[in-house]
Protein backbone atom coordinates (compact mmCIF):
# COMPACT_ATOMS: atom_id res chain seq x y z
CA UNK A 1 0.00 0.00 0.00
CA UNK A 2 2.91 2.13 0.82
CA UNK A 3 5.04 1.48 -2.27
CA UNK A 4 2.46 1.93 -4.37
CA UNK A 5 1.02 5.34 -2.84
CA UNK A 6 4.34 7.23 -3.37
CA UNK A 7 5.23 5.54 -6.39
CA UNK A 8 4.12 8.44 -8.04
CA UNK A 9 6.02 11.10 -6.44
CA UNK A 10 3.00 12.77 -5.42
CA UNK A 11 2.74 14.34 -2.19
CA UNK A 12 1.09 12.16 0.81
CA UNK A 13 -0.97 15.20 2.24
CA UNK A 14 -2.56 17.35 -0.74
CA UNK A 15 -1.82 14.47 -3.79
CA UNK A 16 -1.72 17.08 -5.97
CA UNK A 17 2.32 18.67 -6.11
CA UNK A 18 5.14 16.58 -6.50
CA UNK A 19 6.81 15.66 -3.14
CA UNK A 20 10.09 17.04 -2.02
CA UNK A 21 11.23 15.35 1.61
CA UNK A 22 9.00 13.11 3.74
CA UNK A 23 6.72 12.49 0.84
CA UNK A 24 5.58 16.14 0.98
CA UNK A 25 5.29 19.05 -1.27
CA UNK A 26 7.12 22.58 -0.25
CA UNK A 27 3.70 24.08 0.15
CA UNK A 28 2.61 21.22 2.52
CA UNK A 29 5.71 21.25 4.46
CA UNK A 30 5.65 25.29 4.75
CA UNK A 31 2.42 24.52 6.85
CA UNK A 32 4.06 21.99 9.30
CA UNK A 33 5.20 23.27 12.60
CA UNK A 34 8.25 21.69 12.97
CA UNK A 35 9.42 21.74 16.54
CA UNK A 36 12.60 19.27 16.79
CA UNK A 37 13.12 20.33 20.11
CA UNK A 38 12.99 18.92 23.99
CA UNK A 39 9.61 19.43 25.92
CA UNK A 40 10.47 17.18 28.37
CA UNK A 41 13.52 18.85 29.64
CA UNK A 42 14.03 15.85 32.77
CA UNK A 43 17.56 14.90 31.60
CA UNK A 44 17.00 11.21 32.46
CA UNK A 45 14.64 10.96 30.11
CA UNK A 46 14.69 13.67 27.63
CA UNK A 47 11.43 14.18 24.92
CA UNK A 48 11.63 15.31 21.23
CA UNK A 49 8.52 16.11 19.64
CA UNK A 50 8.83 16.47 15.70
CA UNK A 51 5.66 18.87 15.25
CA UNK A 52 3.42 21.09 16.87
CA UNK A 53 -0.18 20.24 16.72
CA UNK A 54 -1.96 22.16 14.08
CA UNK A 55 -4.26 21.35 11.26
CA UNK A 56 -1.78 19.02 8.88
CA UNK A 57 -0.28 17.55 11.70
CA UNK A 58 -3.41 16.42 12.94
CA UNK A 59 -4.71 15.14 9.96
CA UNK A 60 -2.05 13.17 9.39
CA UNK A 61 -1.90 11.86 12.88
CA UNK A 62 -5.79 11.01 12.74
CA UNK A 63 -5.18 9.53 9.56
CA UNK A 64 -2.92 6.83 11.05
CA UNK A 65 -4.63 6.56 14.20
CA UNK A 66 -8.08 6.08 12.47
CA UNK A 67 -8.45 6.14 9.31
CA UNK A 68 -6.36 3.05 8.19
CA UNK A 69 -3.66 4.98 6.52
CA UNK A 70 -0.62 3.28 7.31
CA UNK A 71 1.77 5.36 4.76
CA UNK A 72 1.59 8.33 7.50
CA UNK A 73 3.90 5.92 9.43
CA UNK A 74 6.72 6.10 6.63
CA UNK A 75 6.49 10.21 6.73
CA UNK A 76 6.94 10.44 10.58
CA UNK A 77 9.42 7.42 10.60
CA UNK A 78 11.64 9.22 7.91
CA UNK A 79 11.18 13.02 9.69
CA UNK A 80 12.15 10.76 13.26
CA UNK A 81 15.37 9.63 11.16
CA UNK A 82 16.10 12.91 9.63
CA UNK A 83 15.88 14.30 12.99
CA UNK A 84 18.24 11.87 14.86
CA UNK A 85 20.94 12.33 12.16
CA UNK A 86 21.04 15.82 12.35
CA UNK A 87 20.74 16.04 16.44
CA UNK A 88 23.13 13.92 17.61
CA UNK A 89 21.23 12.04 19.93
CA UNK A 90 22.33 8.45 20.58
CA UNK A 91 23.84 6.13 20.66
CA UNK A 92 20.95 3.78 20.74
CA UNK A 93 20.68 0.04 21.21
CA UNK A 94 17.17 -0.51 20.20
CA UNK A 95 14.43 1.25 19.64
CA UNK A 96 10.65 0.71 21.22
CA UNK A 97 7.58 2.04 21.29
CA UNK A 98 4.72 2.34 23.34
CA UNK A 99 1.99 -0.56 22.99
CA UNK A 100 -1.54 -0.27 22.01
CA UNK A 101 -4.41 -2.18 23.62
CA UNK A 102 -4.65 -5.77 22.23
CA UNK A 103 -8.75 -4.93 21.38
CA UNK A 104 -7.26 -1.75 19.20
CA UNK A 105 -4.69 -3.75 17.67
CA UNK A 106 -7.82 -6.01 16.27
CA UNK A 107 -9.52 -3.49 15.67
CA UNK A 108 -6.46 -1.37 13.62
CA UNK A 109 -4.43 -4.82 12.55
CA UNK A 110 -1.54 -2.84 13.50
CA UNK A 111 -0.18 -0.18 16.21
CA UNK A 112 0.81 3.13 15.12
CA UNK A 113 3.77 3.91 17.36
CA UNK A 114 4.93 0.52 16.14
CA UNK A 115 4.61 0.96 12.42
CA UNK A 116 6.57 4.53 12.73
CA UNK A 117 9.17 2.42 15.44
CA UNK A 118 10.04 0.17 12.58
CA UNK A 119 10.56 2.85 9.65
CA UNK A 120 12.91 4.97 11.88
CA UNK A 121 14.96 1.75 13.69
CA UNK A 122 15.28 0.68 9.38
CA UNK A 123 16.33 3.95 8.64
CA UNK A 124 18.90 3.98 11.21
CA UNK A 125 19.87 0.41 10.99
CA UNK A 126 19.15 -0.34 14.72
CA UNK A 127 16.83 -3.11 15.91
CA UNK A 128 13.11 -2.80 16.75
CA UNK A 129 12.18 -4.11 19.91
CA UNK A 130 8.88 -4.75 21.26
CA UNK A 131 9.35 -5.01 24.50
CA UNK A 132 6.53 -3.24 26.38
CA UNK A 133 3.28 -4.75 27.12
CA UNK A 134 0.00 -3.56 28.75
CA UNK A 135 -0.27 -4.69 32.45
CA UNK A 136 -3.62 -3.39 33.23
CA UNK A 137 -6.57 -1.94 31.16
CA UNK A 138 -6.80 1.68 30.06
CA UNK A 139 -9.00 3.73 29.36
CA UNK A 140 -8.53 6.21 26.11
CA UNK A 141 -6.75 9.13 27.53
CA UNK A 142 -8.71 11.46 24.61
CA UNK A 143 -10.84 13.66 26.42
CA UNK A 144 -9.14 13.41 30.15
CA UNK A 145 -7.62 15.59 31.88
CA UNK A 146 -3.91 15.83 33.02
CA UNK A 147 -4.66 13.87 36.70
CA UNK A 148 -6.26 11.86 35.05
CA UNK A 149 -4.28 10.79 32.38
CA UNK A 150 -1.58 10.00 34.91
CA UNK A 151 -3.78 8.01 36.99
CA UNK A 152 -4.92 6.31 34.04
CA UNK A 153 -1.63 4.79 32.67
CA UNK A 154 0.25 4.66 36.23
CA UNK A 155 2.00 0.98 36.48
CA UNK A 156 0.03 0.24 33.07
CA UNK A 157 3.21 -1.12 31.66
CA UNK A 158 5.73 -3.77 31.83
CA UNK A 159 8.97 -4.19 29.47
CA UNK A 160 11.29 -7.48 29.02
CA UNK A 161 14.94 -7.91 28.01
CA UNK A 162 16.21 -4.32 28.61
CA UNK A 163 18.80 -4.74 30.64
CA UNK A 164 21.41 -2.94 29.89
CA UNK A 165 20.24 -1.01 26.98
CA UNK A 166 20.11 2.25 25.69
CA UNK A 167 16.68 2.61 24.26
CA UNK A 168 14.64 5.04 22.12
CA UNK A 169 11.17 5.05 22.98
CA UNK A 170 8.70 5.96 20.53
CA UNK A 171 5.27 7.46 20.28
CA UNK A 172 2.60 9.34 17.61
CA UNK A 173 0.90 11.89 20.00
CA UNK A 174 2.69 13.58 23.32
CA UNK A 175 -0.29 15.75 25.78
CA UNK A 176 0.94 15.61 29.20
CA UNK A 177 3.46 13.48 28.75
CA UNK A 178 1.75 10.74 31.12
CA UNK A 179 2.05 7.47 28.81
CA UNK A 180 5.52 8.32 27.60
CA UNK A 181 6.91 9.04 31.53
CA UNK A 182 4.96 5.36 32.47
CA UNK A 183 6.14 3.61 29.53
CA UNK A 184 9.80 5.11 30.36
CA UNK A 185 9.45 3.89 33.90
CA UNK A 186 8.86 0.23 32.60
CA UNK A 187 11.70 0.30 31.20
CA UNK A 188 14.31 1.55 33.49
CA UNK A 189 12.27 -0.30 36.34
CA UNK A 190 13.54 -3.93 34.16
CA UNK A 191 17.29 -2.51 33.99
CA UNK A 192 17.34 -0.29 30.45
CA UNK A 193 20.38 1.95 30.65
CA UNK A 194 19.02 4.91 29.37
CA UNK A 195 15.70 6.01 27.70
CA UNK A 196 15.40 8.68 25.05
CA UNK A 197 12.03 9.83 23.83
CA UNK A 198 10.75 10.91 20.22
CA UNK A 199 7.09 11.95 19.55
CA UNK A 200 5.22 12.87 16.09
CA UNK A 201 3.36 15.29 17.62
CA UNK A 202 3.19 17.49 20.84
CA UNK A 203 -0.21 18.29 21.05
CA UNK A 204 -1.73 21.53 22.60
CA UNK A 205 -2.18 21.50 26.79
CA UNK A 206 -5.10 20.18 28.75
CA UNK A 207 -6.25 21.38 31.77
CA UNK A 208 -4.33 19.61 35.00
CA UNK A 209 -8.07 18.85 36.34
Amino acid sequence: MVRGFFASGDCALCKKEAASAFHLCESCLDTLSFMGEAILSEKAFPVYALLRENKAASFMIEGLKFREERYWAEVFGEMAADFLRHSGLGPFDAIVCVPTSAKKRRIRGYNPPGLIARKVATQMDLPFEERLVLTKKVKDQIGLGAKARALNVENAFAASHVSGKRLLLIDDTYTTGATMGAAQKACMDAGAASVSGIVCMKARDVDYE
